[in-house]
């Protein structure tokens, strides 16, 4: 144990580490306040801008939105109604505050399609002008947009099936409420944020705890200890895993501090459909937060497994932090150029899939199993890693004889 501490120490007090860790923490929360205070929910300004005022219209919103506590026609037809007279009294209403963009975008355009006006001003823009009367069949319409999103996407119709039994599950009439402050915290917040950050943080301070001896001329020496070559790499990978698992803790504690400074936690049994009307998981938003972080979790683990086999396998910190990085920044880049089964298992390591993939139809077929995609991504990177520690171990002692 006091091995470990001291490899543990050593790590932390790395020039290097302290600067990934405090400039990860930096843009954490600046990017994460900034977002909150202006970009997605400040008032726009008539330039495009956005000003301020995040704070103020996030509550004006969550106010605004408890007029209505369950999703149904009748809610759908008042609200569009409701909007339309705020719009008629002043025509400055930042529509924002109305969540105009589930009402146009999640629901109205989506699901009656067919009230688009192409003779008025913004024939697109359809909760301008249509008749709330109109708007009827609300879960009818939603459940054949599904069927014929299934049958365009599974050819097998065991495979629609099975997610059609899994939204059977979901609650309806659904819950309603302010959905837009989850949508930002379900959509790129934790995951798309987590993942673009996160890899260079741990990249930058892991590749060195083997391939920075090598480099410092420590090696050597060290392996002469009493603890002996193995119980040396040991105290290395534990302290590297450590370490992983306080940048996730940190990372997490200031994106959980922001949700509830800025948005709270109202809304946190609403369904996630409300983000994407044709999700079929059963969840509601804290469930799928937990979700989103524990795949986060089990992508920082597996990851730190990768990182410290490239610092025990490769000669220099440099190398071995490129090669980390390319793992899991390599499969992104080449995606869109790979056919779509090769696509689905690469999503599967460290950081290259999408905590997102709740809000997906993605099916794995292993022996004979129908799998949803968000229990592999959880799974297979966390393996990922834990394999790639004994290699670890072999490969710095297997040096060490040379």
């Amino acid at each position: 144990m006091s091995l470990f501490w001291q490899e543990h120490k050593k790590l932390w007090r790395s020039g290097l580490t302290r600067l990934a860790v405090c400039g990860m923490l930096l843009l954490t929360l600046g990017l994460q306040v900034w977002a909150m205070q202006c970009i997605n929910f400040g008032t726009m300004r008539a330039d495009g801008s956005h000003q301020i005022d995040g704070y103020a219209n996030i509550r004006k919103s969550q106010q605004y939105a408890a007029q209505w506590q369950t999703l149904t026609d009748e809610a759908a037809q008042d609200m569009v109604r409701t909007y339309q007279q705020i719009l008629a009294e002043n025509p400055e209403f930042d529509g924002a505050l109305a969540d105009f963009s589930f009402l146009q975008g999640t629901l109205v355009s989506f699901l009656w399609p067919e009230v688009e006006d192409q003779t008025q001003p913004y024939p697109t823009l359809t909760i301008y002008y249509v008749d709330p009367a109109r708007l009827t069949g609300l879960y009818e319409r939603r459940e054949e947009k599904l069927e014929y999103y299934l049958e365009n996407q599974f050819s097998d119709p065991a495979d629609r099936q099975f997610f059609l039994d899994m939204d059977s599950q979901v609650d309806k009439p659904m819950a309603y409420g302010w959905a837009a402050g989850w949508s930002a915290i379900l959509g790129n917040g934790i995951g798309g944020f987590g993942q673009m950050v996160l890899p260079v943080v741990l990249a930058l301070a892991l590749t060195s705890v083997f391939a920075g001896e090598r480099r410092r001329g420590m090696d050597t020496l060290q392996v002469t200890s009493l603890h002996g070559k193995a119980g040396l790499a040991g105290a290395k990978l534990l302290s590297g895993l450590a370490f992983a698992v306080e940048i996730f803790a940190v990372f997490a504690a200031v994106m959980v501090a922001v949700q509830a400074v800025w948005l709270g936690f109202e809304g946190w049994d609403l369904p996630i459909q409300l983000i994407k009307m044709l999700t079929t998981a059963p969840m509601n938003m804290l469930q799928a937060e937990c979700y989103e972080l524990a795949y986060l979790f089990c992508s920082v683990l597996g990851f730190a497994g990768i990182a410290l086999l490239m610092s025990a396998l490769l000669p220099g910190t440099t190398a071995a932090l490129i090669v980390a990085l390319l793992i899991t920044w390599g499969p992104q880049i080449l995606n869109q150029y790979l056919p779509w089964s090769v696509q689905q298992y690469l999503r599967l390591l460290p950081f290259v899939g999408g905590a997102e993939d709740i809000f997906r139809q993605n099916l794995y077929h292993w022996f004979g199993f129908r799998i949803w995609s968000p229990g592999p991504l959880l799974v297979i990177p966390f393996l990922v890693g834990f394999i790639c520690l004994p290699f670890a171990v072999m490969a710095w002692c297997r040096k060490r004889k040379r």
